[in-house]
């Protein structure tokens, strides 16, 4: 009876994580899913020598299993990662509340610059890749399958389209992201000091309303004092 009681109390210390830290265990748990994708696929790049290949080559989970679930593996490496990415972001939201307003234009300054360098990018890889498939006829059969075309323009070895498309949009979609998240900081830490401006302001006028009150009956105590009629007004 004993022994079962440390785990009751285990699984409860757990389920009261997950209730006070949500965005941090969906950002691990995401994190690590993406990078076993990473690494279980990663390790067979010496197989081919185009870059990314492995990554669009297959399926997963296997089709003849799932057969309306499945999906390559670099889409749900790019799915996995804006979650734990994004859930990131939203578990150290207090934190980015405390940065000073030139960190905080700062870290955007340097993610507009990750959009925009990814936004192009997209369009690159796109224009590439529908020119590649038009023009390539060295590839068997013809023609050639989208998920096997790929970029050799000043490479040492081929990147493949698809793999290095969704790389590059999953860029683009983390940092715009990251601007709508830090647009947020911003306008919450000006709401927040609006607030506190107000509640100042409030408690300064209601100090000060009491001295005002002792001053208006204290001349309203002298204009109802007697004349002496003995004094000379003169």
């Amino acid at each position: 009876m004993r022994e079962g009681k440390p785990a009751r109390f285990g699984l409860a210390e757990f389920r009261s994580f997950i209730e006070r830290r949500p965005w941090s265990v969906l950002s691990w748990s995401t994190g690590l899913t993406a990078l076993a994708f990473v690494v279980f696929y990663g390790l067979q790049a010496t197989t081919n020598p185009q870059v990314g290949i492995q990554f669009v080559q297959s399926e997963w989970p296997d089709p003849s299993i799932f057969p309306y679930f499945y999906a390559k593996p670099i889409t749900w490496f790019a799915y996995f990662s804006f979650v734990y990415w994004a859930a990131g972001l939203e578990s150290n939201k207090d934190h980015f509340l405390k940065l000073s307003p030139r960190v905080r234009n700062m870290l955007f300054l340097g993610t507009a610059l990750v959009a925009f360098a990814s936004f192009y990018e997209i369009f690159y890889n796109f224009m590439v890749w529908l020119a590649l498939e038009v023009l390539t006829t060295n590839c068997l059969p013809f023609p050639c399958n989208p998920d096997k075309v790929a970029s050799i323009f000043d490479l040492k070895s081929p990147l493949n389209l698809v793999f290095a498309t969704k790389i590059v949009t999953t860029a683009f979609g983390l940092s715009m992201y990251s601007l709508w998240f830090l647009h947020r900081v911003d306008m919450e830490t000006e709401r927040r000091n609006q607030t506190g401006t107000t509640v100042d302001s409030g408690v300064k006028a209601h100090l000060a309303s009491p001295s005002r009150k002792h001053i208006e009956i204290e001349a309203g105590l002298a204009a109802q004092q007697p004349i002496d009629p003995t004094i000379d007004k003169t």
